[in-house]
């Protein structure tokens, strides 16, 4: 239920069938500090906006890293302490009759920790309460314990592990993900789908500043619905155009009217 499941074309967004992982500057970073804190048994956090790939370049390094020693949890806002200390004792393999506020449970969670180095991965960190939060610190904090963590959220998430001065004092590592930079979306994208293999760079580009600005969730989904439309039988193109790409974008989404307007084919903009 919380273990890292291997690397599958779902992990993509939409299911993006044809799309491979890429390595970017960002993932690399998040690799070399995945080593380091489970080395030294630290916390560390992942921060940024939405769709820039944080979680799968998480769970795909620690898959590689630590896939039996990693347990992983996803959570709305609100969650209750004691269901997270349920959730984590039967993550933790525990007698499933344990009542998850008494002590009992507590000295087995923190025993069975300090059996065996553990990393947490808390996703969506943000939407933790003070409760959950306060909680991993202590546990964590437990000398008899042999626990990474990994908090990994949203723009706001930042500052909501801040404001908890004893937990972010903590926390050895904080890395922010950007959006790609137009070097990086020109290296990457030729190797994320076929779709874009025979691309030029300018339009590339072109594409980026558009529609996409960086962010891998924009461009896996202008990816899907390009190729839908370069395997639909009626119609004409049947590779990459930027007059398919505007009409791709403008079925997308017909609220943007600058998808429709009519700039020079052959300029950048």
């Amino acid at each position: 239920m919380h273990a890292l499941s291997p690397p599958s074309p779902e992990d993509h967004h939409l299911s993006l069938r044809g799309a491979t992982l890429r390595p970017t500057r960002a993932t690399r970073l998040t690799a070399a500090h995945l080593k380091t804190v489970i080395k030294a048994n630290g916390m560390m956090c992942i921060h940024g906006a939405v769709g820039l790939g944080k979680t799968l370049a998480v769970n795909t390094n620690l898959y590689d890293l630590a896939a039996h020693t990693t347990l992983r949890f996803q959570y709305p806002p609100g969650y209750p302490l004691n269901d997270f200390r349920a959730d984590l004792a039967e993550a933790l393999e525990l007698p499933e009759d344990l009542q998850p506020g008494h002590r009992t449970t507590q000295r087995l969670i923190k025993s069975t920790l300090a059996a065996q180095p553990r990393i947490i991965v808390l996703d969506e960190a943000q939407t933790l309460s003070n409760l959950i939060l306060e909680y991993i610190r202590d546990l964590w904090a437990d000398k008899q314990t042999h626990l990474a963590v990994v908090f990994v959220g949203g723009e706001n998430c930042y500052q909501r592990i801040r404001s908890r001065a004893a937990l972010a004092s903590r926390i050895c590592l904080w890395q922010q993900y950007a959006p790609l930079r137009p070097d990086e979306v020109v290296d990457t994208m030729p190797n994320y789908h076929p779709v874009w293999a025979d691309v030029s760079p300018q339009d590339l580009l072109w594409v980026n500043d558009l529609a996409c600005h960086g962010n891998f969730r924009n461009w896996a989904t202008l990816t899907f619905h390009l190729q839908e439309a370069i395997d639909d039988p009626d119609r004409e193109d049947s590779s990459f155009s930027r007059k398919l790409a505007r009409a791709v974008l403008a079925d997308m989404d017909s609220t943007d009217r600058s998808y429709n307007d009519h700039h020079n084919s052959s300029g950048y903009m």
